[in-house]
């Protein structure tokens, strides 16, 4: 059994749910998919956070539903290990009714004309003439196969990457995720018997015993309602369940569980490239993920509307090969790939800190909340750069220092390659040597062995 369209979409997240939703705006005939079916649609496992920039850029293009928003978050307090320093990090964001926020957008695609097609997996992309030209997919609750062809298919399949991963190995786009490119995480939302303190602010600890590599986070939805959980690096191979139940739910005293879950996360530099020969990911299947603390709404929207963007291009073309793509890489790089390379870069040095470091960094401040929160908006700039040199001068711990100056300037060395990303195919592999070859100084520097392969 086959049907035909312009564009086939796996995956109906965010990503999924708002490229088919932008596709079909623009008239395409859009088929989406996802193997969840019924009241499971839209449900995730996720901190539920969005920052209001996000929510301002999506509005653009979808009158955004105020119900979805519960809670209007002022900003991040940030604490230290042994909880003696706290951060206060501004920004304006929205705690998400997840499940019901996953419901719209799906609403919100098939409203604008896509064709939603719960219940069905898709298990490969279709190749023709070395060009994706559609995929294969089981039909879940009637165990029947199915073809659904297209000029482009969108991977939205989440961290996995189902699709683009089943490509040939010489095809960029398949690159795998190596487990130090991840991130495990657990959490659980419920309802407790006291209040939060300040809900109006998310709240992330970090803390190398409870979560190595990462941190462990209680997110409110209102003041006796929260997301808890925690992140751990991939490559520690520690199961997160174990230390939530261990060291997070015996500070609650829970009301009513909520929902449960867990997965991995890519948390590291963007992909070589997000394109092939009719094929395009979005989301978490394209790795666009903020590496430092693992959210990926606002990019899966970004994503959503670059691709959309791309692909409308690529059919007044009357091509859909890699270069006629091509120019979605160039404009992810743009707008946030090369702030993605940059918080990468740090993530990398403050994965080798232990809860010492931590404690001592923070509570010096070598860097401030305003620091923190400029590097999270611009990106690693030269003045961040230049206040670590001087205060190399005066350090009382130089190592530690050394680590952060090394940070700052190869994150925004890092940076700068991404946004000379190059504007055709045929620049990739020499571009790709000069960025591995920065990784690979780097990270001798702060102590990590070479890049995993």
């Amino acid at each position: 059994m086959s049907e035909s369209f312009d564009v086939v979409v796996v995956g109906a997240g965010t990503a999924g749910a708002y490229t088919a939703y932008n596709l079909a705006k623009r008239g395409f005939k859009v088929a989406f998919m996802d193997s969840k079916s019924g009241d499971k649609v839209g449900v995730k496992t996720c901190g539920d956070a969005l920052g209001k920039h996000h929510v301002d850029r999506m509005a653009r293009f979808l009158t955004p539903n105020p119900k979805i928003f519960v809670n209007e978050i002022k900003g991040v307090e940030l604490f230290s290990p042994d909880m003696r320093t706290k951060y206060v990090i501004a920004g304006e964001g929205y705690m998400l009714d997840r499940f019901n926020w996953g419901k719209w957008l799906v609403k919100e695609a098939v409203n604008a004309g896509a064709a939603f097609f719960e219940g069905h997996t898709a298990v490969a992309p279709i190749l023709e003439n070395g060009h994706v030209v559609g995929v294969k997919a089981t039909d879940n609750r009637q165990g029947v196969h199915k073809e659904f062809r297209a000029k482009v298919v969108v991977d939205a399949s989440g961290s996995v990457g189902v699709i683009r991963t089943k490509l040939p190995d010489t095809w960029p786009i398949s690159e795998r995720l190596h487990p130090e490119d991840v991130s495990h995480a657990y959490r659980e939302v419920f309802y407790i018997e006291d209040s939060v303190e300040n809900p109006q602010y998310i709240k992330i600890y970090l803390d190398q015993t409870i979560s190595p590599g990462g941190y462990w986070w209680d997110f409110p939805y209102s003041s006796n309602f929260v997301n808890v959980g925690l992140g751990i690096w991939g490559v520690l191979k520690i199961n997160p369940n174990a230390n939530y139940k261990k060291y997070l739910e015996p500070r609650y005293k829970i009301k009513e569980k909520v929902h449960m879950g867990g997965g991995f996360i890519p948390t590291r530099r963007p992909l070589k490239s997000l394109v092939g020969n009719g094929i395009l990911a979005v989301g978490d299947a394209a790795a666009a993920v903020n590496p430092l603390h693992g959210g990926g709404i606002g990019q899966a929207l970004l994503t959503g509307e670059l691709a959309a963007k791309a692909i409308e291009r690529a059919f007044s073309q009357g091509r859909f090969d890699t270069t006629a793509l091509w120019s979605y890489n160039v404009d992810y790089m743009n707008e946030w790939g090369y702030r993605q390379a940059q918080l990468d870069v740090i993530r990398l040095m403050l994965q080798t800190l232990d809860n010492d470091d931590l404690n001592f960094g923070l509570s010096r401040k070598l860097l401030t909340e305003e620091d923190v929160l400029d590097i999270s908006s611009r990106g690693v700039t030269l003045s961040v750069v230049d206040k670590m040199r001087i205060a190399l001068q005066f350090a009382t711990r130089p190592g530690l220092l050394m680590k952060l100056y090394n940070a700052m300037q190869y994150a925004k060395r890092i940076g700068d390659m991404y946004l000379d990303y190059p504007r055709s195919p045929e620049g990739l592999d020499r571009w790709h040597d000069r960025v591995m070859e920065a990784y690979g100084e780097y990270r001798r520097k702060i102590g990590l062995g070479p890049m995993p392969t």
